[in-house]
């Protein structure tokens, strides 16, 4: 039997974000005798799912993060590795502040490369934005494929023209359907882990606590909602650099008894299952897969106007300026509520499918792109190449 290519995806580190949780829903059923993932992150720190890549065989290498000023020998760090490891004919990265380092490289090198852009940029473009931008611009003339999460993700990271360009495609941040089921009973075990009675309302939200997630106007909306339903429940799952400023947020507005930041679990469903509606009001977004989870277990979702508009799969979704007052959000997330009752839930994996965001109609389209750029790679092998 042949043994399986290894494709190499670059990324920060393997936590449980949007990125990384999609990647490892494709790892997890894609066929491991014919593809094998491995990873190149950028934090020695442990990551959320690096137990299960090397369970599922995958190996897990550390690189120096890139910080501008390091230029040299990250490059010639990438040299190195990609000589070393001549294995690696596909290079998929989802880092894309360096990638114009490494997929040159990896050109240079004969390798096939593709990179991912996950994110779209907020209204609030600013210098963060406009250097992300900058540094990603040379990538569609450097890599083999260009993916994105949806056609705003794809412009915003390498230009207008770039929807354009053949190599250009949206893969769509797919979810595996069946693990995403709304239950009864797991809704009951978790309110009563959670010391929360059954008709209670609960907001929910899934997302790291970063500035882009946009948690402190989450807070800011769930304290108004608490002057209509003083018993109102708010549940954030998820980690981040902010937890400690958000907790402070919290004691501040006196709503210790009523949010609930649980931090990062495997079980989302069940968490979903929890919920009644879901409240995105993230600054930007490349899709937001938490949003397909979201209304694939039937829970209504009200998402600000950067989340683009391939997220709404469902009529379950609903869209809401960010420059509406906090009082104008809470009066759509009551309304949204009511119409969708707990009584009548249901899950969603049928709209789901229609929109094609179930893994098992992603996978083939990625498995197929690696293989053909595999083989492709092989035919122009040039790893002898000692040009800088």
């Amino acid at each position: 039997m042949c043994k399986p290519i290894r494709v190499l995806h670059v990324i920060g580190k393997m936590d449980r974000a949007g990125a990384e949780t999609m990647i490892m829903s494709l790892y997890r059923r894609i066929d491991r005798n014919k593809i094998q993932f491995d990873f190149m992150v950028h934090s020695k720190e442990k990551g959320d799912f690096d137990d299960e890549i090397r369970a599922l065989g995958g190996k897990i290498f550390y690189i120096d993060k890139f910080k501008g000023f390091n230029l040299i020998p990250y490059y010639f760090a990438w040299r190195k590795f990609l000589k070393k490891h001549s294995e690696y004919r596909v290079i998929h990265g989802h880092i894309g502040s360096s990638a114009f380092i490494y997929i040159s490289v990896a050109k240079s090198l004969g390798r096939k490369t593709i990179i991912h852009s996950h994110n779209a940029f907020s209204d609030r473009f600013n210098l963060h934005d406009h250097l992300i931008s900058w540094l990603n611009y040379p990538n569609k003339h450097i890599a083999t494929e260009l993916l994105a999460a949806s056609k705003q993700a794809g412009i915003d990271r390498f230009g207008k023209s770039v929807i354009l360009q053949n190599n250009f495609r949206v893969l769509n941040n797919a979810i595996d359907t069946n693990k995403f089921l709304y239950s009864k009973l797991k809704r009951q075990q978790i309110r009563t882990k959670l010391g929360i009675s059954p008709d209670t309302l609960i907001i929910g939200n899934i997302g790291r606590l970063v500035e882009a997630k946009n948690q402190s106007r989450l807070i800011e909306i769930f304290n108004t909602i608490l002057v209509k339903i003083p018993d109102a429940h708010l549940l954030i799952l998820g980690e981040g650099p902010l937890r400690e400023k958000l907790e402070q947020l919290i004691v501040d507005k006196g709503l210790k008894s009523n949010v609930h930041l649980v931090g990062v679990k495997d079980n989302v469903a069940d968490y979903l299952s929890a919920m009644d509606i879901f409240v995105f009001p993230s600054l930007h977004e490349g899709l937001g897969i938490s949003l397909i989870e979201a209304q694939s277990t039937g829970i209504p979702c009200v998402v600000s106007d950067a989340v683009p508009i391939e997220a709404k799969v469902s009529p379950l979704l609903t869209f809401i300026s960010l420059k509406s007052s906090d009082n104008e959000w809470m009066k759509i997330i009551l309304r949204e509520r009511e119409n969708y009752s707990i009584q009548n839930r249901t899950s969603q994996v049928e709209k789901i499918k229609q929109a094609n965001y179930d893994i098992s109609q992603t996978l083939p389209q990625l498995s197929s792109l690696y293989l053909n750029l595999a083989e492709e790679s092989n035919g122009i092998s040039n790893d002898n190449n000692t040009n800088l």
